[in-house]
């Protein structure tokens, strides 16, 4: 099927209201959000009705742009009554989708993404969710952002705005998972003094995973500063996360995981990914029990189509239970029942 045309650039547009704007936008408020493959579909099928792009830009731009100079929130997020949330959330997934599509049709979506979340003036939580799960989509598909975003042009833009800020995002977020710390690294070297301040937490928690995934232990006291930075930022916490699980030898390793954990950013519970990393840490503790029920857990809970998570459960429910046996062992050996 070929792809359908690429959603506009930033800039003057059609006003509200044109010619099957309001047809369209009425669809995208219907638009079902579970299962997500089938709400992809339809959002897919909502793009090539005509208006397409007005009503993406309406849904993400309603009355009351107040709310997004409170560091973190969208202005939807602050709208009485959340309806106008639930239709930003909405043109939020129609814009994820038209990026998708991009992607598979192997333009430069990395702009595509930047572009729409300038428009939709992304507050960073907002740009941190999207381009976090864009990054891994498309880098399962085979269409990383890599391959369109150099360390030399990232540098070049501002990560203080909408647009550069989305392509630091991009950028660092694949690297990450690419385990490329050095490269992230890298990329933070080249800001001027006095410029790692005025990041936002996402973007410092970036960097917060490549110090503890080299096992810096300069990086626990910076993801202390971020996590409070992020108060219930759940992506904020991942980042750190990643890079306590992926450290070596760093003073508390496992405690500080369980309290991320624990914090406000999973105080409405944990997703399975968040699972896969308490499981880890009380396996580190020799909580074994504890750990089998978590990592089960997160398999219980895994979508489908998270093949590469599912994988990396099952290694570590392998690894809880030869640990287990392992150390049942030695204490049998220990205690004279492992003579003759």
């Amino acid at each position: 099927m070929p792809a359908s045309p690429a959603a506009p650039p930033p800039g003057p547009v059609r006003p509200p209201g044109g010619s099957g704007v309001p047809e369209t936008l009425a669809a995208l408020r219907a638009l079902p959000r579970e299962p997500p493959r089938a709400a992809e579909r339809a959002a897919s099928g909502v793009w090539r009705l005509p208006g397409a792009a007005e009503a993406v830009i309406e849904a993400l731009t309603p009355a009351g742009r107040e709310a997004e100079r409170e560091p973190g929130r969208d202005a939807g997020d602050a709208a009485p009554g959340g309806a106008d949330r639930e239709v930003r959330e909405r043109g939020w997934a129609m814009v994820r989708v038209r990026v998708l599509e991009e992607a598979a049709a192997g333009r430069d979506w990395t702009r595509e993404a930047a572009a729409w979340l300038e428009r939709g003036g992304a507050s960073w939580a907002r740009s941190a969710r999207l381009t976090s799960d864009l990054a891994w989509r498309t880098r399962a598909e085979r269409r990383s952002a890599l391959e369109f975003l150099t360390e030399e042009q990232v540098a070049l833009t501002d990560p203080g705005t909408v647009r550069g800020r989305a392509l630091w995002h991009l950028y660092l977020t694949t690297l990450r998972y690419d385990f490329r710390c050095r490269a992230v690294t890298a990329l933070f070297g080249r800001l001027p003094d006095g410029a790692l301040d005025g990041l936002d937490p996402y973007t410092e928690s970036l960097r917060v995973f490549a110090l503890l995934g080299r096992s810096r232990p300069q990086g626990l006291p910076a993801a202390d500063r971020v996590l409070a930075r992020a108060g219930t930022d759940a992506k904020v916490a991942h980042a750190v996360l990643h890079g306590l699980w992926l450290g070596e030898d760093l003073p508390g390793q496992a405690r500080r995981m369980l309290a991320v954990l624990d914090g406000p950013a999973f105080a409405g519970g944990a997703d399975p990914e968040a699972r896969f990393r308490r499981a880890f840490a009380l396996r580190k503790t020799g909580a074994y029990r504890a750990a089998l029920t978590e990592v089960e857990a997160a398999i219980d809970a895994l979508d489908p189509t998270e093949v590469v998570v599912h994988a990396d459960c099952v290694r570590e429910r392998a690894l809880i239970l030869a640990e287990r046996d392992l150390r049942a062992v030695a204490e049998d050996v220990r205690g004279g029942g492992g003579a003759g």
